[in-house]
């Protein structure tokens, strides 16, 4: 399986729509294409946004709401791409060399600051509520991830050229 964390050489052929239905289970779509990492990932921003929705007040908790049926789709529609790229064998194709890795290291990171959140709420030293309030910093975060890599990509086109 670590085999298929790297380019899309060597992978064997995938069935977009099968990844697509086990998607309806959250992260498994990206287990079936290979990404053991991302599909945890995505199971853990789901509960995440479970419990978050769980604990806000009925403002907060529609956007939550909002955000979960969001993030369904969005896996969903990730998992069924990604199987049709991996059939095209070009997934290297699609971002400069190194963006799996990296896209590693975000998960990763990820992944360590919500334990870190949830942490100080179990200690109450931040409450659900701080949490919810602070839910645009993801988007922010994952703007500034966006950019990040159009610049890279940008700077690899340069270069090459």
């Amino acid at each position: 399986m670590a085999d298929n964390e790297g380019s899309g050489k060597g992978q064997k052929e995938k069935n977009p729509s099968l990844a697509a239905f086990l998607a309806i289970f959250p992260g498994m779509g990206a287990i079936y294409n290979g990404n053991i990492i991302k599909g945890i990932t995505y199971m853990l921003i789901f509960a995440v946004l479970i419990v978050l929705t769980d604990n806000a007040n009925d403002p907060d908790a529609i956007v939550f709401g909002l955000m979960i049926a969001g993030f369904f789709i969005f896996q969903i529609l990730d998992s069924y791409n990604e199987a049709a790229r991996i059939n095209r064998n070009d997934l290297a194709a699609e971002s400069p060399a190194g963006h799996k890795e990296d896209l590693s290291l975000f998960a990763s990171i990820t992944v360590l600051l919500i334990g870190i959140v949830f942490q100080l709420a179990n200690f109450d030293l931040l409450t659900y509520r701080q949490v919810t309030r602070l839910w645009p910093l993801v988007l922010i975060t994952f703007g500034i991830k966006i950019v990040y890599n159009y610049f890279k990509r940008e700077e690899s086109k340069n270069g090459k050229s």
